[in-house]
């Protein structure tokens, strides 16, 4: 059995930054401050870690009740603003999901910076949330550091398969933090360009397994590359 990681944002899907102006606009309700700016990257972080650096920023300190709060009220903003953003699915992103949906050989699971409520939301926007096993799954909401959210995704899938191997469990994404979480649990890494902020030659640099322009049309070419 192969166990799939899949990030969501640049990887799966495109918002439009429908989260960035839902965090923004939950921020101003709560704190006060219009157009918030982040000072820290956001692309590969997860939700925790975003939120405690934000309201660090706003007012000195930040307690875990805060953080619960703002991604809370985030997390109900969110599926209005994913409206009026208007994002969209990468490309060849629904025939690769029932593609896997239908192999028995594979199982699809999440490994994303994304807390529950707002994973769940991007995903059933966009019509794909019954693909994943959610068991099986990490969320940015559980802790700041996207390698520990790694280290949680590696122990279910432990705990449910002991016979599986590193090689077993392929973590896909598109930031330099998803090869680096990856690299933490010994896992191979498929770094997907499409939808990526960054270049490949930066990607490469951190040597992933894998790098490919995008999702393949030939679905049977990606079982391949799965398999070597």
């Amino acid at each position: 059995m192969k166990y799939l990681l899949w990030d969501i944002d640049g990887t799966l899907l495109l918002t439009n930054y429908a989260g960035v102006t839902a965090l923004r606009s939950t921020i101003k309700d709560q704190y006060g401050i219009d157009n918030f700016k982040f000072s820290q990257g956001m692309s590969g972080r997860t939700d925790s870690f975003i939120a405690r650096n934000a309201i660090k920023d706003i007012k000195g300190s930040c307690s875990d009740t805060e953080i619960t709060k703002l991604l809370t009220d985030y997390a109900t903003r969110l599926p209005a603003t994913l409206i009026e953003r208007q994002g969209h699915l990468l490309p060849n992103v629904v025939d690769t999901l029932e593609l896997f949906a239908g192999n028995p050989a594979f199982t699809s699971a999440l490994l994303t910076g994304n807390c529950v409520v707002a994973a769940h939301a991007k995903l059933a926007h966009f019509g794909i949330d019954n693909f994943f096993d959610y068991n099986l799954s990490a969320f940015g909401d559980s802790n700041d550091d996207r390698e520990h959210v790694a280290a949680t995704a590696k122990k279910k899938i432990l705990s449910f398969d002991q016979s599986v191997q590193n090689s077993d469990i392929i973590v896909i994404g598109d930031t330099p933090h998803d090869i680096t979480c990856a690299r933490s649990i010994d896992a191979p890494c498929l770094i997907i360009l499409t939808g990526s902020l960054y270049s490949k030659k930066d990607l490469a640099a951190l040597n992933p397994w894998k790098i490919i322009q995008e999702l393949p049309k030939d679905r049977q070419s990606l079982i391949e590359l799965f398999n070597e």
